[in-house]
């Protein structure tokens, strides 16, 4: 039995950005320039990610330079 769970690409990208959020919860905000470094990924379509988890209250945001 090979792939059991389908999830597209953003959903994916999504779940690790949240668990990358989770285990450096301590370091304050975090933008998304360095979770994009850390994860390999563009970091355009993760503000796309990121912008709809919070507006799922999922994730919290602040914008200007130094949001997170």
């Amino acid at each position: 039995m090979s792939n059991i769970l389908h999830i597209s690409e953003g959903a994916n990208l999504g779940l690790h950005a949240m668990l990358y959020l989770a285990l450096h919860e301590t370091e304050g905000p975090i933008d998304t320039t360095t979770i994009g470094a850390a994860l390999g990924v563009s970091q355009t379509h993760l503000a796309k990610v990121l912008q709809r988890l919070a507006k799922a209250d999922l994730v919290s945001s602040k914008r200007g330079p130094k949001g997170g």
